[in-house]
């Protein structure tokens, strides 16, 4: 029996994997693929957490293959998941992940997982219990699934080869902190695309030093630039590409939440606005989804052309479509 591929971060996959899987979901989305290629086959879906886009394209994605889908949220018509180790269970968790997963894995083809406590080595554990691929739907660190969407997005923005295109990563206002996931992933897309990188913040907020340094480094490869960057108007100008996200500050992860609270009014002006936007050229706006209209972004911006998070959000259905397919091998 060969070896279980999972797809949990995108470094475990190359650049030609990910441009493969890439090439792929755009002639899936092109041909507006159907079939019944994958009849017979399940897709489980463990959501810890709450979920709009992952779950439904996901199933969609399931659907359009021929495949069928099983949706499980813990605590909610299923047993409570335990997902520590070596916890002693005398509490209000009624199974642990070690036999579920194990369990599912009998019953299903691909498992993913949705949790957003999970940190890496508790993301490698999950997978260790899977007798079939497990996707990381989005853990505490990474979001692989929207790093996809967004690298296709970009793609359809500038061509495979977006050398000389400016990707500007802008923290964000947001009144709860949020997990550093999506501004992670979109950090090492963006530098393993080939374009020039600017991650934009508040000193507070600058992402872990290992996230810049391995961006730095995919970006010195591709003969690109990297810049961090504390002034938001002039991190705006000349962009091709804005992204905004809010993320919580790793060095600030101790702070009392009322004092983090506080701290965001500090920056409520980091609103993505139209005056930040005309310092671009004539930049597309990107955002994951979901999005705080007027303090993350202002309406005039997310109701205008130049906003694709419409279509980043339809092309996790996409990415999805063609991950299954390379899972189940049937591309």
């Amino acid at each position: 029996m060969s070896e279980v591929r999972h797809f949990l971060h995108l470094r475990d996959w190359s650049d030609a994997e990910l441009h493969g899987l890439l090439d792929l979901a755009a002639r899936l989305k092109t041909e507006g693929h159907r079939s019944r290629e994958a009849a017979g086959k399940v897709l489980g879906l463990l959501f810890f957490n709450p979920s709009l886009r992952t779950k439904v394209s996901f199933e969609t994605a399931a659907a359009h293959l021929g495949a069928a889908s099983s949706l499980i949220s813990p605590g909610q018509g299923s047993w409570s998941l335990e997902t520590g180790d070596g916890v002693v269970m005398d509490g209000n968790k009624t199974e642990h992940v070690k036999e579920a997963i194990q369990v599912l894995s009998r019953y299903v083809d691909t498992l993913g997982v949705r949790a957003f406590e999970a940190d890496d080595a508790e993301l490698a554990r999950m997978a260790s219990y899977a007798a079939v691929p497990l996707i990381n739907l989005e853990s505490a660190t990474e979001h692989p699934c929207q790093g996809l969407a967004d690298w296709l997005t970009l793609r359809e923005l500038f061509g495979p080869k977006p050398a000389g295109k400016t990707f500007v990563l802008s923290w964000a206002p947001h009144p709860v902190r949020l997990p550093v996931a999506v501004p992670n992933t979109a950090l090492e897309v963006a530098s393993r695309s080939g374009m020039d990188v600017r991650v934009v913040c508040p000193p507070e907020y600058v992402p872990d030093a290992p996230r810049l340094e391995a961006a730095a480094a995919a970006c010195a490869r591709h003969g690109s630039r990297f810049d961090l960057v504390h002034d938001q108007a002039t991190g705006f100008e000349g962009a091709h590409v804005v992204y905004a996200k809010s993320w919580g500050a790793p060095a600030l992860a101790a702070e009392p939440e009322r004092e983090q609270a506080l701290r965001w009014e500090t920056y409520r002006n980091w609103t993505v606005s139209p005056e930040l936007m005309a310092r671009t050229d004539q930049a597309a706006f990107m955002h994951c989804l979901p999005v705080r209209r007027n303090v993350v972004v202002a309406d005039a911006v997310l109701d205008s052309p130049a906003a694709v998070h419409i279509r980043q959000a339809e092309n996790r259905m996409h990415v999805q479509k063609a991950l299954l397919m390379q899972l189940w091998h049937l591309s």
